[in-house]
């Protein structure tokens, strides 16, 4: 296999020839990987290795030396790698033989061990195996956050009590602030925040670093640092610091509350119960609507969700944490069901219906709940790799509107600089796209290479991916670009960076007082 795979890189150039010795070095790793599992096993396979298992430098030391020495790592790395060669072999064959073809990386294949390590029946283990190895056939490129979350939501369907939970991270949420001793007058603040506040902290602070104008000498992480200030002292707005007597920054509108979308199920968590005066509040949770129950499902609490404490949330009855699924951010975070509970205190809810086989709507602009629909069915940019939340994203015809009808099957999330992409950059030459009843959308680049995008929802919600109407095309769409022109910068990458080192090299020169010391030799 290994020989094939190695033959697949002759006579290819380009993104081929990138792709084809990527998923060499996969399945050169696997079998590094494997060969150091045998070690350990060759060497609990020796005369007496059972009497030195107790020893303080045991088989497993001994092992991990060997490796360290013959690889020229640290002792630590090598115990690393000696762990999970061992728990991918005993613990995840399927995962293993996928590896060994060289069709997921490493750091993959290290994530699947760390977060399935808690997992200990049998049954459990042999069906995570399953559902992963069926998984990385599809499996799109994640951040290591988004790995992490998405290979915990596989764990939580087999054995929900073998998530890393986040109960003794949420019970140690704080917030330090420690002032600089070194004369700067600076100070640092660390955070320990639930994910949906963290996600409204953040929203909030790029609100307020884009209230000044393009002309502010700051950097956008700057801004965002001084943001923090404003927040502090009651400020809906920074100051801006262009010093211009006709500087633009007070036509901005002014930093207002922001809005956290979260998509769960009913069945996560219980409805709280409304009152009459409430108004819309963040975060606002998006609730799918659930596959039909027989009778009422049972209550996760014993009292009502605003009277929890921290502790009861996080734990509720015996019997009853099966019924808490989870949720995700709009963007894919997932987020565990006794989270999510919580931020439904003082949410508004409101209900995503799926179309069906409703027939197209007769416009342009889709409605609010078919735009709904879309948005909590993609959760984020539909290219390849991106992952701007949808909230973020233009909805796109895939099909060119009026030739493509205005449809769930024709819809999809871009996001802007995807969404100009596909229009300035497609055609036959450039990058194509093609959308399938269940949302599935298949990219096909300018070298003719395929990539499949499944919808965002589909792992937690996978009712939202069922087919709606298949779409039909009326006439022949006209080219992406007919009536439209690219949008221009109001000056060059180049011209940017160089205004940026200027402004820096001011700020400079203003700290040194306007000196300036002159080489000696």
């Amino acid at each position: 296999m290994f020989d094939s795979l190695v033959d697949a890189t002759t006579g290819t150039s380009g993104a081929g020839s990138l792709s084809a010795w990527a998923r060499v070095e996969s399945a050169a790793c696997a079998r590094k990987v494997a060969a150091v599992a045998a070690m350990l096993a060759e060497a609990y396979a020796a005369s007496g290795s059972a009497d030195r298992d107790q020893w303080c430098l045991d088989n497993f030391d001994a092992v991990a030396a060997h490796i360290g020495a013959t690889q020229r790592v640290t002792p630590g790395a090598a115990s690393n790698q000696l762990l999970i060669a061992v728990a991918l072999h005993e613990r995840f064959p399927q995962v293993a033989a996928i590896f060994a073809d060289g069709l997921i990386t490493y750091q993959l294949v290290k994530t699947v061990v760390q977060r399935g390590a808690l997992v200990v029946d049998p049954d459990a283990l042999r069906a995570l195996d399953a559902l992963l190895a069926e998984a990385f056939g599809t499996w799109e490129p994640m951040s290591v956050d988004k790995t992490e979350k998405t290979l915990d939501a596989y764990v939580a369907q087999v054995d929900p009590h073998a998530v890393r939970r986040t109960e003794t991270k949420a019970r140690s949420r704080s917030v330090e602030v420690s002032v600089d001793e070194d004369g700067s007058g600076l100070a640092t603040v660390y955070a320990t925040l639930f994910a949906h506040d963290a996600k409204a902290f953040e929203a909030r602070l790029t609100a307020m670093a884009d209230t000044v104008c393009p002309s502010d000498p700051r950097t956008t992480d700057q801004r965002r640092a001084d943001a923090i200030g404003a927040l502090s002292h009651g400020n809906a707005r920074l100051t801006c610091l262009c010093e211009s007597d006709d500087c633009p920054a007070g036509e901005n509108p002014p930093s207002t509350g922001v809005v956290v979308y979260v998509i769960a199920s009913q069945d996560t968590f219980p409805k709280p119960t409304a009152t009459p005066d409430s108004g819309p509040s963040a975060p606002t949770s998006e609730t799918p609507a659930p596959p039909s129950l027989d009778g009422e499902q049972p209550p996760l609490f014993d009292k009502p969700l605003h009277d929890l404490t921290l502790t009861e949330a996080l734990t509720p009855a015996p019997g009853k944490l099966a019924n808490l699924r989870p949720a995700a951010m709009m963007g894919g975070q997932f987020l565990p069901g006794a989270i999510a509970c919580r931020a439904t205190i003082g949410a508004t809810i409101t209900p995503i219906v799926h179309p069906g086989q409703a027939p197209p709507e007769p416009r342009y602009r889709p409605s609010k709940k078919l735009a709904d629909f879309i948005r909590c069915r993609d959760m984020t940019c539909r290219f390849p790799g991106c992952r701007v939340p949808a909230t973020h994203s233009d909805l796109d015809h895939t099909i060119p509107w009026p030739c493509g009808p205005t449809a769930a099957s024709n819809l999809k999330c871009l996001c802007r600089r995807h969404h100009l992409l596909k229009t300035f950059w497609g055609g036959e030459s450039g990058w194509r796209d093609e959308q399938l009843d269940d949302g599935t959308v298949i990219w096909t680049a300018p070298d003719g290479r395929r990539h499949i995008t499944a919808p965002g929802s589909r792992l937690l919600f996978p009712e939202l991916s069922a087919p709606t109407t298949t779409v039909t095309t009326t006439g022949r769409p006209t080219p992406h670009t007919a009536g439209l022109t690219m949008p221009r910068r109001k000056t060059t990458r180049a011209q940017d960076r160089t205004a940026r080192i200027a402004a820096e090299r001011e700020l400079n020169e203003a700290d040194c007082g306007g000196l300036a010391r002159m080489p000696t030799t």
